[in-house]
């Protein structure tokens, strides 16, 4: 696929001056285009501020947030990341939220708004913990069964979350018929249909630690997947070496270890290290911390791994190995090649073996054996690798869901098995979105495009002004010393990089901090 620079497109017609955004464009390969999910109306820059401060951690943000224009996409050049996330656009931010358990959720489509941070906020109140001062998501009491309420609540046995990694919220309308089980647990639950991420980025370490936290990331601190160190000019994961340093909030996991003197049977899983992670906590890594069961699939080796600092690698995935499931295709899916246990998690394949995993960990667990409540908690990744690389609406991504729907029906079957008397309380959500098609290639850039076309603008022949922009992130650190050179302030950057036809806004660091005492 060709990708053009931005330097090259002519700024006439398509420029959206002062981010004024638009809907998503539709696409041959995307249907209709729908991504205004239910009809929401055009994102407008007093909500994007708003988004920006939730996300707001002093050290860890640049000096503009630099978010795409909803009919563009900024990203790597990298073909395995074609389509990247990280918008405020509904194909983004909305997000499916289901509340399923005889007894404990009361079915039906509720219309209130709700977040990530109430599923954290949800997930505590179940325990019978007590919210704690820094918690912003509200316990979503409106769908809890009447003896799931209260000081005398009747608590489940087994509580459940999984994320359903960059599933769409509309997919539940237009892929129906590949999400047989997904589509039968919607139709049996509580469903909110008016979820939506209301922070930025919209990324998967920032969505894991704010349903764990049930907080802003302003507040727990992990407001990217990557986080960018000004002082080293170094770029490190958030999660790096798979551990809980840069969480700076509790999770449900860590307080509901401690209430049971570790004595709850908490298993996290993942397709990566980071979700596991923050779904994890800080297990023995925070002083009184008991250690959980938490695996992540390692990229490196085709295996599932832990840091055995913080947590415990579950004996029954211990030895459980990809190279089955590649072997038994001669390692090609789709016509594509998958020379790399990396590559491969791009493919359907992987559904099929972080399902098989997830199903060990679930039978060789201790749920239920005591009536103190157990909690799993799991990332399904495949989907967003997939889309990644082939799009939403490829052929590529159906095959992924189906994939992963006969996979959700199997996990729910043994949640069911292992919940115990007290009944299981299932959560499924999702992290983020995926873009649509972009309708010309003109929007189709990367994040070093969109520097190349900053500094032949502002520092024609010069160093540039960029010291640090990439990823899903939207942050973008200035060189400061080089912007005083140039007589130029962050606003000036800001206003330049706004007449790019790939750029919805870009807002300063000062514009986010003026919006922070109204929001509060």
């Amino acid at each position: 696929m060709r990708r053009t620079r931005v330097g090259a497109v002519a700024l006439a017609g398509a420029v959206l001056i002062g981010g004024c955004g638009g809907p998503p464009s539709a696409s041959s390969r995307d249907g209709d285009g729908s991504g205004e999910a239910g009809g929401r109306p055009e994102i407008g820059r007093e909500q994007v501020v708003e988004a920006l401060a939730r996300g707001r951690f002093p050290g860890r943000v640049g000096d503009i947030a630099v978010i795409p224009d909803s009919r563009a996409i900024i990203t790597y050049p990298s073909e395995s990341n074609r389509y990247m996330h990280g918008g405020p656009w509904p194909f983004d931010s909305d997000v499916p939220l289901l509340l399923h358990g005889p007894g404990t959720f009361r079915p039906g489509v509720y219309d209130a708004p709700a977040s990530h941070q109430d599923i954290g906020a949800t997930v505590t109140e179940l325990l019978g913990l007590p919210p704690w001062g820094g918690a912003t998501g509200r316990p979503l009491r409106e769908a809890f069964a009447s003896d799931a309420a209260g000081d005398e609540a009747v608590r489940p046995g087994l509580i459940a979350v999984l994320v359903l990694d960059a599933l769409r919220s509309d997919y539940l309308e237009r892929k129906a018929d590949l999400l047989p089980n997904l589509s039968r647990l919607a139709g049996e639950s509580a469903r909110f249909a008016n979820t939506r991420v209301d922070y930025l980025p919209t990324n998967t370490s920032t969505a894991h630690s704010t349903i764990a936290t049930a907080t802003d990331p302003a507040i727990h601190g992990i407001v990217g997947n990557g986080l960018y160190d000004r002082r080293t000019g170094e770029s490190k994961l958030a999660y790096e070496g798979a551990a809980p340093y840069n969480l700076m909030a509790l999770t449900f996991a860590d307080r509901w270890s401690v209430a049971t003197g570790g004595r709850a049977e908490i298993v996290a899983q993942a397709g990566t290290d980071y979700p596991a992670v923050a779904l994890a906590g800080h297990g023995a890594c925070i002083l009184g911390g008991h250690p959980p069961w938490m695996a992540y699939y390692d990229s490196g080796s085709g295996a599932w791994r832990t840091n055995e600092d913080c947590y415990r690698l579950p004996a029954a995935i211990a030895a459980l190995h990809f190279d089955p499931w590649l072997d038994a295709v001669d390692r090609t899916w789709m016509g594509h090649e998958l020379d790399s246990y990396g590559e491969a998690r791009r493919s359907s394949l992987f559904s099929a073996f972080e399902g098989e995993a997830a199903v060990a960990l679930i039978e060789g667990s201790a749920f239920g054996e005591d009536d103190i409540a157990d909690l799993f908690l799991a990332n399904l990744k495949s989907p967003d690798y997939v889309s990644h690389k082939y799009g939403p609406f490829s052929p590529e991504m159906d095959a992924t869901l189906a994939e992963l729907d006969g996979w959700l029906g199997r996990i729910v079957a043994a949640l069911e098995a292992k919940a115990g008397a007290g009944g299981l309380a299932l959560i499924v959500t999702a992290d983020h979105g995926m873009p649509d098609t972009p309708a010309s290639d003109d929007l189709w850039v990367t994040y070093g495009d969109v520097t190349a076309w900053l500094n032949e603008r502002v520092d024609p022949g010069g160093p540039g002004v960029v010291a640090y922009f990439e990823g899903s992130e939207n942050q973008m650190f200035l060189d400061h010393a080089r912007l005083e050179a140039l007589g130029l302030a962050p606003d000036d950057i800001a206003r330049t990089l706004e007449e790019s036809p790939a750029v919805g806004f870009a807002i300063t660091a000062d514009e986010v901090r003026q919006a922070l005492p109204a929001r509060r």
